[in-house]
């Protein structure tokens, strides 16, 4: 936001992309395999492009666009120490 603000007399556009989990081959096969497909996602994104938005979410990072810094920390807090015991 503070970028897009910065830039907003200039001809740069800046656009957020929020994405959520998105199942890749990034690490290797079958190892992120609990996210959004990629092709909804990619697909998603696009259409939010072409709707001209300047931030834009997909699944589950649309309601993280709108979170309060407490709600953002807490959210990431929860996520670790689920990731973390999956991992154990």
């Amino acid at each position: 936001m503070s970028l897009r603000l910065q830039l907003s007399d200039t001809s740069v556009e800046v656009i957020e992309v929020a994405p959520p989990a998105v199942n890749t081959n990034l690490g290797g096969t079958g190892l992120h395999t609990l996210g959004e497909p990629l092709d909804a996602f990619t697909h998603g994104i696009f259409i939010g492009l072409e709707e001209g938005k300047t931030e834009i979410g997909y699944g589950t990072s649309v309601n993280r666009l709108r979170m309060s810094r407490d709600d953002i920390d807490e959210y990431a807090a929860n996520m670790y120490k689920a990731t973390k015991s999956t991992i154990e």
